[in-house]
């Protein structure tokens, strides 16, 4: 699968064997979805095919919308803002935890054909889909593997991603939760602000309990994809760049209305700016550009190959992203730390991606629906970029905390600690 949410196990998975782990991978088979990217089995196929990484499929993907995808070639399109609201808490009030619980059952039944040949010493489990929690705790209870619970974003205390229709749906979840926190053997979250609504929502949570693992960024990625950039830079461009998808509570139009009227303002702007979406851009948002006059100065270049994407994000001279929840920090923000360009952040006041860029050193922190300072913001770069002179006063020590390597090495000594101790 495409799309950022899938880096954080694919680059821990490509250098746990560094630290002496072999990771036996249990997935879906073909499974739609909005985004496929092949290249990213391609980056760990050599490990493949010297046995230091195993993967299997389950027979079914165990996701809705599969009789939809056929008829895309396995690819779906991504839904408007509205529908995905919509969707997502149809799917909630039937489906418990989430969509995959489904998946489950085809789950555990060939890792039990794994248990008859191969020594597990511990389970990594991340979320979401949260289900994957509930199968590590069936392993716990079944065999006795220690697990480790990551997650990638929260789960009954997030109210952007999940949905509730009644106290008893959310009072199940908590039950869930609760059962899969007391048995499992080390949690590991991506920032400060998740561990601390974790610890504050499950009292026998101590601080020690739960470890901060950050996303992160990797340097093979920004050295492989560093030689494409002279090819897609334009030196008259002042280019913008976004990366990813829109989600739920996201979307291109405080960014687009901001540019229009910084090209109100000075019209000269529109000579020379590029608004640039990498990613998947629902046909909403297409209607959106249309209707800001800025056609013009909007470039969409799709989904591309992860190397690529990385090298737009490289031959760009400030990136943007947005968030809407004050726990999440997606993990293309880490890659765009890695980039060392000046960012944008259209986030929440006192937020955990505000935190993250103020410490960045090079990030423009302005609320989500701020246009009047975001068209400042603009103003005042592009000005800067006229002048050659675009703000690099990056904290380079603080970049270099989130290079995936260094994140998996902590994220194996979890994994010894709990495998010793059991």
């Amino acid at each position: 699968m495409g799309l950022s949410g899938v880096q954080r196990t694919l680059k821990f998975v490509k250098y746990l064997p560094e630290f002496g782990w072999r990771p036996i991978v249990v997935t879906a088979g073909e499974t739609p979805y909005y985004a496929l990217d092949d290249s990213l089995l391609e980056e760990i196929r050599p490990q493949i095919e010297a046995g230091d990484i195993v993967i299997h499929r389950t027979k079914s993907g165990g996701a809705p919308g599969a009789k939809i995808a056929k008829k895309e070639g396995k690819l779906l399109k991504l839904p408007s803002d509205a529908w995905q609201r919509l969707r997502s808490k149809l799917i909630q009030t039937i489906l418990q935890p989430d969509s995959r619980i489904r998946w489950k059952k085809h789950a555990l039944k060939l890792i039990d054909t794994i248990y008859k040949t191969e020594r597990i010493d511990a389970t990594f489990a991340t979320a979401p889909p949260y289900t994957s929690f509930l199968i590590a705790h069936e392993l716990r209870t079944k065999y006795g593997t220690p697990y480790l619970m990551d997650y990638r974003d929260a789960w009954v205390s997030n109210k952007v991603l999940n949905f509730y229709a009644t106290p008893f749906h959310k009072a199940y979840a908590r039950k869930l939760e609760d059962e899969a926190l007391r048995s499992s053997d080390a949690v590991t979250v991506v920032n400060r602000r998740m561990k601390e609504v974790l610890i504050r929502d499950y009292e026998f949570l101590s601080h020690e309990d739960v470890t901060i693992v950050p996303h992160g960024y990797d340097r093979d990625d920004l050295d492989q994809a560093a030689p494409l950039v002279p090819q897609l830079r334009d030196p008259s461009k002042f280019r913008i760049t976004y990366s990813g998808a829109f989600y739920v509570g996201r979307s291109p139009k405080v960014m687009l209305d901001a540019a229009k009227e910084a090209v109100k303002r000075i019209p000269e702007i529109s000579k020379h700016l590029e608004l640039m979406f990498v990613g998947v851009l629902q046909k909403d948002y297409h209607n959106l550009i249309k209707r800001s006059g800025l056609e013009q100065n909007v470039t969409e270049k799709g989904y591309l190959p992860h190397r690529e994407s990385v090298a737009m994000l490289l031959a760009s001279d400030v990136l943007w992203m947005t968030m809407s929840d004050d726990i999440s920090a997606p993990g293309k923000l880490y890659e765009y730390l890695g980039t060392r360009k000046p960012i944008i952040g259209l986030v929440p006041p006192r937020s955990q991606a505000e935190w993250i860029l103020q410490d960045y050193g090079a990030g423009i922190t302005i609320a989500p629906e701020d246009t009047k300072n975001l068209t400042e913001a603009i103003i005042k770069l592009y000005h800067m970029w006229q002048r050659g002179g675009l703000p690099a006063n990056v904290n380079e020590a603080f970049v270099k905390s989130f290079d995936r390597r260094e994140l998996t090495r902590e994220l194996s000594r979890e994994l010894g600690m709990i495998a010793l101790m059991d």
